[in-house]
């Protein structure tokens, strides 16, 4: 199959960003939702997403308020940041049917994945329904028991290649790779395959 260049960054997406994202051959850009970060222009806003999709660039949505830690995790969270995602994908406009990404940042044991975070992406998918599909980034344990579940239709494998499961998984629409700037943006490089819930917006 195929595979498409892309990044995640945290940070905003400048006109010079763009077009020397384009020169290099990406295609596609990851950006936050988030309801509590204090980082300088890791949200998504409507005008950088209209400024991205007018540029023939996608977009993936991914929400991530700092789940590095197993405490984390609850179904309370899960509600809470999947009605923070439905929130902000409609401020910026993002089409139904395309994916939200939700996260797992470090690597989870089992027996968390079979508690909390199942409660968390249990409640994530309770929330959002039919209106976009669900992504999961992770490990390749997290993935494969959020997709086994039915809770996530996507996955983003972390890079962190010693995280349980993730040398082995091979059921990944994105797979995360090196970190460092690209076109002065503080990113990661990542790749795609098949169908991988990115959208482009309509100008207002």
């Amino acid at each position: 199959m195929t595979t498409i260049n892309g990044c995640d960054s945290s940070s905003a997406c400048t006109s010079d960003a763009i077009t020397c994202l384009k020169q290099k051959g990406i295609q596609f850009v990851g950006r936050y939702y988030s309801r509590t970060t204090h980082i300088a222009g890791k949200k998504l806003t409507a005008s950088e997403a209209q400024l991205v999709s007018a540029a023939g660039l996608d977009l993936v949505a991914v929400y991530e308020d700092g789940p590095t830690a197993y405490s984390y995790f609850s179904a309370d969270r899960g509600t809470a940041d999947a009605n923070g995602a439905l929130e902000q994908a409609a401020d910026v406009g993002q089409p139904e049917g395309s994916a939200i990404y939700f996260s797992v940042d470090y690597d989870a044991s089992d027996s968390e994945i079979a508690a909390n975070i199942h409660a968390y992406f249990q409640a994530v998918a309770a929330a959002i329904g039919s209106k976009y599909r669900i992504g999961i980034y992770g490990s390749g344990s997290a993935c494969t028991a959020m997709m086994k579940a039915g809770f996530a239709q996507l996955a983003w494998l972390s890079q962190s290649t010693g995280f349980s499961g993730t040398k082995t998984f091979t059921n990944w629409v994105i797979k995360q790779g090196a970190e460092g700037a690209i076109c002065g943006l503080n990113s990661d490089a990542d790749v795609a395959q098949g169908d991988y819930g990115a959208f482009r917006v309509s100008a207002t």
